[in-house]
């Protein structure tokens, strides 16, 4: 065959397939005036704010916001991302990573955003969000750059702020669930089911929970809409120390002040200087059908959110 016939049919491969990948994800908006960045699915919208750390500052279906906002609380508040475990920072979160500006750029439809160096550990944080049209989901692709001298652990920690009043499982794994939400939860054939109530929780002391997880994905239902979170598994010897893979926090009860974290984490590693690991997460947004109903141990619930990660 004519050597150029093949590399013109080559390069019309790669064009096609190239475009076609890019056509599967949605455009992305910047707003000059907010600083807002948009990323729109049909009736769903994410917003991200890169002087915010980052953070993704709401999720809306049909116009309601599956997540908090400022107005809940001013610092915990939509979703971002820590360093786990959290023994080795205390209390508040590094600000290079939770909440100071992010350099951000946009490339093949993808908003790539990239912290500041953390002055105590040496990392940074890379992050890049796109939303893919074909499978109707966000995806969220975090890099950990280790620019120190040293060798140090660390595992990625997704920590997501929800409204109260909902339902929130996930299928558990290996070891004991512990923490002070352990009698306010209800497992049933290997699934952990909390439902909020407010004059059920501890005014004070623990009010979280820690576990290993299992098949990849924890659930949150929120009135109609259900938020699925989907990530690789990890085996629990890979759970960093006094952390769990999956984790519940309810905050304070305090009226239309309140809110719920639904966070995870991936696997405990080591990083040498100058290497970086991968970990990526898949947002499912849904409203859920009229016909299954938001209540503990619901086999329908269950195999909907299952039917849907696979």
């Amino acid at each position: 065959m004519n050597h150029k016939l093949v590399s013109y049919l080559c390069i019309s491969v790669f064009i096609i397939v190239g475009c076609g990948t890019e056509r599967q994800l949605s455009k992305i908006i910047h707003d000059q005036n907010t600083g807002l960045y948009s990323i729109r699915l049909e009736n769903q919208v994410m917003e991200i704010i890169p002087a915010m750390g980052g953070r993704i500052s709401s999720l809306k279906l049909d116009g309601d916001d599956f997540l908090t906002d400022s107005t809940i609380n001013n610092f915990n508040w939509g979703s971002t991302f820590w360093f786990s475990p959290q023994s080795e920072w205390k209390w508040p979160p590094s600000s290079e990573i939770d909440n100071k500006p992010y350099s951000v750029r946009v490339e093949n439809r993808e908003l790539i955003m990239v912290s500041p160096q953390d002055p105590k550990t040496g990392l940074v944080l890379t992050k890049a969000i796109s939303a893919n049209n074909k499978t109707g989901s966000y995806i969220l692709k975090y890099t950990i750059t280790n620019k120190s001298a040293k060798t140090q652990k660390v595992a990625p920690w997704e920590v997501t702020r929800i409204h109260t009043n909902g339902l929130a499982f996930f299928p558990f794994g290996d070891g004991d669930r512990r923490g002070g939400l352990i009698p306010f939860t209800t497992e049933i054939d290997g699934i952990s089911w909390f439902q909020y109530y407010a004059d059920q929780l501890p005014i004070k002391g623990d009010r979280q929970l820690y576990s290993d997880g299992a098949e990849g994905w924890l659930a949150a239902v929120n009135g109609n809409a259900i938020l699925i979170k989907k990530f690789a598994d990890i085996p629990f010897e890979k759970n960093a120390p006094n952390e769990g893979e999956i984790e519940w926090y309810a905050s304070p009860v305090v009226p239309n002040k309140s809110y719920v974290e639904i966070e995870h984490q991936g696997a405990y590693e080591e990083l040498q200087p100058g290497s970086s690991s991968i970990w990526q997460v898949e947002w499912i947004l849904r409203k859920l059908p009229s016909g299954i109903k938001p209540e503990t141990g619901n086999q329908e619930l269950l195999n909907y959110a299952r039917k849907i990660v696979k």
